[in-house]
Formats: C-alpha cells, structure tokens, sequence
C-alpha cells in the first residue's frame, strides 16, 4: 500500500492506493471519495481484530468513535481519499514493535497495519490539563496517521530533557516521554492571571508532536463533559 500527504498543512488530504485485500481503518466521517474496487464496512472499536461493545466503550474513552470505518480493496489499484475533521496537517507516524504513542483527545484519524489502540487512565491531571481522563495508547506494526489543527511542530527531547507545552497544543508523544502538570509559572496567581494556567511538562527521551492552533475552550462543565464520554 501507497499513501500520499496532498494540500498541507491547512487543507490536507490523505490519499491511498490500495491493491487487492489491502485495507486502511478510519475514523468514521473521514471519507471524501473512493473507487469503486472497495468495499467499507463497520466495525466497534479501533483495533484490528477486535468487534466487542468493550472495545467501543474503550475508544469513546481515548476521545475517539465508537465505530470505525473499515475500506478494504476488492482488486487492485484502488483509490482511497481521507480528511481531518478541522482545517489542519496531518502527521504520519511510523510504528515498530520497540515504540508506542499516546495520542491526545480527538488526535486519531486513521492506520494501516498490524496496529492496537487502547484507552489508559491519565488520572485527574488529565482533566486539568484539557486532555481528559484517558489518553489513547497506540502499539504495533504499521503507519498511524494523526490529524492537527492548524500545522505540526515537532521536539525530540534527549534524556532527562525537559519541555513545556499549553496542553491544547498537544498531538502525540513517544511512551518513552513522561509528562506532568504542571504551573505555567513559578507562582500559582501569575500563572492564572498571565491567561497561561497550567500545563504540560515533557521529559525525554523521545518526541512529541503539537499543533499550532487550539480549539476554542468548552470551559470547565463542558470538558468535564468530553472527558467523560
């Protein structure tokens, strides 16, 4: 299978090409256009394999659908074309069996591959820090494609090194990367009042990805919200 970033970093497309049995797993909704030669189903959950309504729960979790959309190539040189939900980039992740991500809320747009995604408790500083109480855990073989609003930054943090980030802004980040929540500034009130609050603090090694546009704040009852469903 072939794929293709077309249009970057605002109004970007992914583009696949597909030969017989090949397939490619989506968020539903995603879909712009396809030729005739694929068949799409439905199926509960993100991971391969899996059709139980505890694999569905487990997605809502992670901040993804309770469905996905299966396309999958009846005979070959079939055409596959996917978009985010926001005007934004998308980030194509290679996976291996030594490396796994998390991804923040609402990052997962699509993957190829032998890929497994699970929901994991972030604890309460999850909520805190906009990403709600689940970040999704991504391992296995294949190629994770995130979608961003607005473009891609990317920052490789050696070991023990350590970066900032407003936690709207986050995308993805190594599991090797450990992160807490942290005050924006030393003192609790300028923090508050500098409109910055908290965030996150990564420490390598590893990378994370962030954006560089955020989507407006649903305030405080309504991330509640989100974090729960």
């Amino acid at each position: 299978m072939e794929f293709q970033i077309r249009h970057a970093p605002v109004f970007t497309v992914v583009e696949f090409q597909l030969n017989e049995s090949e397939e490619v797993v989506a968020q539903p909704n995603s879909m712009i256009s396809f030729t005739p030669g694929i068949h799409i189903s439905a199926a509960i959950g993100q991971t391969q394999g899996e059709g139980s309504w505890f694999a569905g729960f487990k997605s809502l979790l992670g901040g993804e659908s309770f469905f996905r959309a299966v396309f999958r190539a009846k005979r070959d040189a079939q055409t596959l074309l996917l978009a985010p939900d926001n005007n934004g980039d998308i980030l194509p992740i290679e996976l291996n069996a030594s490396e796994t991500w998390y991804l923040s809320r609402g990052s997962y747009l699509a993957h190829i591959g032998d890929c497994r995604l699970d929901a994991r408790y972030g604890g309460v500083k999850g909520v805190l820090s906009k990403t709600g109480l689940f970040l999704l855990h991504v391992s296995g073989v294949g190629t994770l494609f995130c979608q961003t609003y607005g473009a891609i930054m990317e920052r490789e943090l050696g070991e023990g090194e350590q970066f900032l980030i407003d936690n709207r802004y986050v995308v993805a980040f190594s599991g090797t990367v450990e992160y807490e929540l942290v005050k924006a500034s030393r003192s609790l009130r300028h923090s508050f009042m500098s409109g910055e609050g908290m965030v996150n603090r990564y420490t390598g090694p590893g990378r994370v990805y962030y954006q560089t546009r955020a989507k407006p704040s649903l305030g405080f009852f309504g991330l509640l919200l989100n974090a729960m469903t």
